[in-house]
């Protein structure tokens, strides 16, 4: 047995915290509105001394979604070898891979990412193709705080040279195409809580408390993890798609046998289960992008009908006005409609095509899932079902079980 812990996470709307027993099981949590004023440091230290718990406690283990998490572009000798494993240990990281580019690509990208990634072959003393492209490069074509490299190692000093000020990251496909070494998961990891750190104010918590703080994407998926395993209060079967909704991303999580067999995107060889970000859906940070992408959808009408009981025709004619003022709860379901239907045309930087005929179980977790309605949810997913095909089993963790099963593990990411 485990022993007891108190579980903090700072979201970006909302501090959560909770009483984990040593079975691993919650006795009980508590929810509060971020105080802005305050800060995270202060808030957080004023909520435990309220809760009864000692601040310095070493029994207390801290994650955070604050940031939003670290935006990074992906620029790599082969999208579907390289990039897959790239992008793949950039998503374990928590962070949000914006684009997936080719080295031969000249258009560059005018989207800004806090790291721009490059990277691609394994270990060789055969490096001239890779050199010949490298050299041609123009990082200038993109818009970046940091440049990084994690190739071919042989390489590393030329493109150093090459581009003064550039990172080394260990090469993770050092001798297989597999990417099974973690340095680019660790490298990115550390500039995600580096960031979250300086930037959102938790240098500022006692270093008990942030010594430790962990991505909240990190922990959800590791929580998936422990479900797949037999090892969580949560009981998985058959493909599985989980999402985490909340005030400014959407985490998908998902066992790749969901991935159509001609899709172009891939996850990484080898891998059991894969993660993708919707950054523009969210209730709150993203809900202006939700909204226009909503109000201008397609399928809108049938959408709403789905998830209300009534006044379908005036919400429609208020939303495709740009008048409608809509609820958090609608929004919730917004983030799942829109979420399925990108998964099932694999409309995101480096998102493979899903057949959602396959998917046997759906959950949903996170702040923004809690008032969801599982016959709702099936009336959305409705929408994309094939005729003939079987309804997947909805579960709503409404206690926040996967997120207790991630933070409370000891064990490795895994890809």
């Amino acid at each position: 047995m485990a022993r007891a812990r108190i579980a903090v996470d700072i979201g970006s709307t909302v501090v959560k915290i909770a009483r984990i027993g040593e079975t691993g099981v919650i006795e009980s949590q508590q929810q509060f509105p971020r105080d802005f004023e305050a800060g995270i440091a202060r808030q957080v230290e004023s909520l435990l001394e309220r809760l009864g718990v000692p601040p310095e406690s070493e029994d207390i283990v801290v994650c955070s979604s604050a940031n939003g998490g670290l935006r990074i572009g992906i620029v790599c000798l082969s999208k579907h070898y390289s990039g897959a494993a790239l992008r793949n240990q950039v998503l374990l990281a928590g962070a949000n891979p914006v684009f997936v580019h080719d080295l031969d690509e000249e258009g560059g990208s005018l989207t800004r990412v806090d790291m721009l990634l490059v990277g691609g072959g394994i270990d060789s003393d055969d490096a001239a193709p890779l050199e010949r492209r490298l050299r041609r490069f123009q990082p200038a074509r993109y818009r970046f705080g940091t440049l990084a490299y994690a190739g071919n190692s042989r390489l590393a000093g030329l493109f150093v040279e090459l581009f003064s000020g550039a990172a080394v990251i260990p090469n993770p496909l050092a001798e297989t195409l597999a990417g099974r070494t973690l340095s680019v998961f660790e490298a990115v990891r550390r500039a995600y809580l580096d960031d979250l750190v300086y930037k959102e104010g938790v240098s500022e918590l006692r270093s008990n408390l942030s010594k430790g703080i962990r991505p909240t994407p990190e922990i959800v998926s590791q929580g998936f993890q422990r479900a797949l395993a037999k090892s969580s209060a949560i009981e998985v079967f058959g493909a599985c798609v989980v999402l985490d909704i909340g005030g400014a991303t959407t985490d998908l999580h998902y066992t790749v046998e969901i991935v159509r067999d001609d899709s172009e995107q891939r996850p990484s060889a080898g891998a059991s289960v894969a993660r993708f970000v919707f950054t523009d859906l969210g209730i709150v940070a993203s809900r202006d992008s939700l909204m226009l992408e909503l109000r201008s959808h397609p399928r809108l009408y049938e959408f709403l009908k789905s998830v209300l009981d009534g006044g379908v025709r005036e919400t429609y004619q208020s939303m495709r006005e740009g008048d409608y003022d809509a609820s958090p709860l609608l929004l919730s379901y917004g983030c799942l409609f829109i979420a399925l239907e990108r998964f099932a045309h694999g409309r995101g930087p480096g998102l493979p095509t899903a057949d959602l005929t396959r998917i046997a179980q759906i959950i949903l977790t996170g702040g923004a899932s809690q008032t969801m309605a599982e016959e709702i949810v099936g009336r959305v997913f409705e929408l994309f079902r094939a005729e003939n095909s079987s309804v997947p089993v909805i579960l709503i963790d409404r206690r926040y079980q996967m997120w207790v099963d991630g933070i409370t593990w000891s064990g490795h990411a895994s890809i």
